[in-house]
């Protein structure tokens, strides 16, 4: 398994066309009969960059997080603002595994009860004076600002093999999945941002070398899905005018933590 290398961010535009920098970021193991995550797995194998072509002509910057994101709330916790007040991102997709669950699930919104319910590798759980004092005045459900019926059809339509099960889902869970998505979404909430372009991807458990290569091109092929979307959403923008109330920053950032394309 190749080690996941973080690459710097070289800036969102050269001379050869738009660039952008996605995080993508994968748990460690939390199962006593499992060593390994499928989503590490995956991750860790990711390529560094997406080139651009006639379909998808943004270039895509991958930047692996250098290491398996422990599986215990307050990592997690201390993680996330490290991660997203950064202002080097595009967007950030997290990973995890959900071992029911036979196919890749889009998970569209995060929610900010019922992390006392189960212990981390660590034996701790997230109370709730925790998460009162974490989240703020976060809402209970907070949604990603992708269009996730969008990126769905997109990242559908993109896959190599038509018989892989992609999904979208309303049910990141109430583990460490749903907290480090909800964490992340209320992060940027409680920081005012328009935009959240967070995304948190479901995967199944993967047993073999053949079933992570199809889990690596299933997460190539959304977060090509989520590029272009928002590359598309932007441009709608740009057309719109001021009344859309998106502020172009494609030259230069805006006093925000997202950098925009």
């Amino acid at each position: 398994m190749a080690p996941a290398v973080v690459y710097p961010n070289p800036g969102i535009t050269t001379s050869e066309g738009e660039e952008v920098t996605v995080l993508v970021t994968g748990f460690g193991p939390f199962m006593k009969n499992n060593p390994k995550n499928a989503s590490w797995e995956i991750v860790s194998t990711l390529p560094p960059l997406l080139p651009a072509n006639e379909a998808h002509p943004t270039r895509t910057r991958i930047v692996v997080h250098p290491t398996p994101v422990k599986v215990a709330y307050h990592t997690v916790k201390d993680l996330v603002p490290k991660l997203l007040g950064s202002n080097i991102y595009d967007i950030v997709l997290h990973m995890g595994v959900a071992q029911p669950r036979s196919w890749y699930a889009l998970e569209r919104l995060g929610r900010r009860s019922n992390f006392d319910r189960s212990p981390d590798v660590d034996g701790n759980k997230f109370s709730a004076e925790e998460a009162k004092e974490l989240f703020g005045d976060s809402p209970d459900i907070l949604r990603s600002t992708f269009d996730c019926e969008d990126v769905w059809r997109r990242w559908r339509g993109d896959l190599a093999d038509p018989n892989v099960d992609v999904r979208p889902s309303d049910d990141a869970g109430n583990f460490l999945c749903g907290f480090i998505y909800y964490t992340s979404l209320s992060y940027l909430y409680q920081k005012g941002e328009a935009k959240r372009p967070v995304m948190f991807l479901h995967v199944p458990d993967l047993p073999t070398d053949e079933d992570v290569d199809e889990g690596r091109e299933a997460t190539v092929a959304l977060i090509r899905a989520l590029v272009d979307s928002e590359r598309q959403s932007k441009k709608k923008a740009y057309a719109d005018g001021p009344e859309s109330g998106y502020i172009p920053s494609l030259e230069k950032p805006q006093d925000s933590l997202w950098r925009g394309f």
